[in-house]
């Protein structure tokens, strides 16, 4: 469970000089070597430690960030854990003022020390975020039960919980819905308390709640929602709110520079790979192996900008897009094709391009083409981007057609019924990036000018449909004239979707986005 800081520090990023925390908590015995995190705070950013309360079985220790003009470091204050492993609740009070901290077990006698290094009066949490039972990590899980964790500002929280007519489950803040109801026992057990009723964790749906459910516990892992049956309704007692951001962080890849493009794709029969475009001499492919991206094998580029995964018949391609000369100093792209023998990619042909930015792949009528967005040749950004056509009997790509394009970044095709269409997102013409991107429709065995669209610094298009409806967005990345530079450049602007329009015979526009430094857009569909 996490949530991040600005939640409770909504009007001031530092967090307080004089605190106490409060926490109701059963843990099982635990080895003796492990030690399991009751609460953190982490910046997000750079996974730094900014404060936490871990314990092991023979300690229990509060970590917090200490910095100087001479740097940074983590300062460790332990005590000696009052035997909390022994499967019965406990309430802790860990008190802090400047430098003397204080724990207090079960309403008993405080433990004080006094610190060389006093808490920090100016611990920024901005752009952190609290972690309950974990520090963001698979290891050092909390593997208890918590009935309440307080964070009190302030003032020693001790003499608002002590003394107590039930010192380990000293009460300063639990939900009512926990407080007023006991769960059901079994025969010839004693009541329960409603956290440590039974608990059901579903993916589906919503799960009956009946007598026979009363008092459990639901756990909704979908929406990560906690509920407790009541008569015949469950009620929430912590629930998610509802977000956009349902994408969390699996793995870091380690890229050998700054990586400008990512493709995946999957092997029949041998598993799915990540392609990397990286800016400096070697681009690298990546195999899915035992639950995370291994490296698999190093291809040697020169400023990579995107790969393109692509099949004819049964032959498997990989199209790199180089931006820079090689050692030669010639301009060449490459594609490789997979051997099933040596279970790796190998050169099989090279093609001259003009920095090149991106390859788009395609199929029309059974013939495969390849189009190549050169973006520029020296200094002169209009140029001719060219489309490569399969030739069965000699078995590689030929110049099938060149379209003017200026400062090219991308390709797109898609088809619309019986017609195929091509779209060239153009960026800059040399002196301004507000030129106009062009549409292309296959006729007569070649791609005509359809619709020419208003662009600044056009860097992406992508097409998605909605319904029976067909839609194309741009990236328009920024807005830049050579002779009004200081007045005219920026990159908070619009990128457009624009809607085809069938009676019209053209796509118009439907709404403006607006974006900052547009690179790239993805469409995606959600069930429901």
């Amino acid at each position: 469970m996490s949530f991040p800081a600005s939640r409770i520090f909504s009007r001031c990023d530092l967090f307080p000089e004089e605190f106490s925390i409060v926490i109701t908590l059963r843990v099982p015995n635990l080895p003796a070597k492990r030690n399991e995190y009751l609460l953190t705070v982490v910046a997000e950013d750079s996974d730094l430690l900014l404060l936490g309360l871990r314990f092991s079985p023979s300690q229990l220790h509060f970590l917090f960030l200490s910095e100087d003009v001479a740097g940074a470091w983590q300062t460790r204050v332990s005590f000696r854990s009052p035997a909390l492993g022994d499967g019965r609740w406990h309430t802790l009070v860990l008190a802090v003022t400047a430098g003397v901290f204080s724990l207090t077990t079960d309403c008993g006698l405080p433990l004080d020390i006094m610190a060389d290094v006093p808490f920090p009066a100016t611990l920024s949490v901005r752009g952190a975020r609290f972690f309950i039972g974990s520090r963001r990590r698979a290891k050092g899980l909390f593997t208890g039960l918590v009935r309440q964790l307080v964070l009190l500002p302030g003032s020693d929280a001790t003499p608002r919980l002590c003394p107590s007519r039930n010192a380990p489950l000293a009460v300063l803040s639990i939900p009512r819905v926990l407080q007023a109801l006991t769960g059901k026992p079994e025969d010839n057990e004693v009541l329960k308390y409603p956290y440590e009723t039974n608990i059901r964790v579903t993916l589906g749906p919503r799960p009956p709640c009946t007598k026979v459910e009363d008092a459990q516990f639901w756990f909704d892992a979908g929406r990560k929602g906690l509920y407790l049956c009541v008569g015949n309704e469950w009620v929430s007692v912590l629930a998610a709110k509802e977000r956009l951001d349902y994408v969390e962080e699996h793995q870091k890849l380690l890229t050998s520079s700054e990586t400008l493009g990512i493709e995946v794709f999957r092997i029949p029969q041998v598993g799915l790979f990540v392609a990397t475009a990286n800016r400096k001499a070697t681009s690298a492919v990546y195999k899915w192996t035992e639950g995370k991206f291994v490296s698999y094998q190093s291809i040697p580029t020169h400023q990579a900008q995107a790969w393109r995964h692509f099949t004819i018949g049964k032959k498997i391609f990989l199209a790199v897009a180089n931006f820079e000369p090689d050692e030669k100093g010639q301009e060449f792209s490459v594609i490789y094709k997979w051997s099933h023998r040596k279970l790796k990619f190998t050169p099989y042909q090279s093609i001259a391009t003009h920095s090149a930015r991106d390859w788009e792949a395609f199929e029309v009528d059974g013939e495969h083409f390849l189009a190549v967005a050169n973006h520029r040749e020296g200094d002169n950004h209009n140029i001719d981007s060219v489309i490569y056509k399969w030739n069965p009997a000699t078995r590689l790509f030929e110049a099938n057609q060149t379209i003017a394009t200026s400062g090219a970044y991308d390709w797109e095709f898609f088809s619309v019924g019986p017609y195929s269409f091509l779209v060239v997102a153009n960026t800059f013409n040399g002196t301004s990036t507000k030129v106009h991107s062009h549409l292309y429709i296959r006729l007569l065995g070649s791609f005509q000018l359809f619709q020419s669209f208003p662009t600044l610094g056009a860097a992406d298009w992508e097409v998605f449909h909605i319904g029976e409806r067909i839609f194309l967005a741009v990236a328009n990345s920024h807005s830049y004239d050579v002779e009004m530079q200081v007045q005219n450049e920026s990159y908070v602007i619009n990128s457009v979707i624009y809607e085809l329009n069938v009676t019209a015979q053209a796509f118009v526009k439907f709404q403006d986005i607006l974006t900052c430094r547009g690179r790239g857009l993805h469409a995606c569909h959600e069930e429901g």
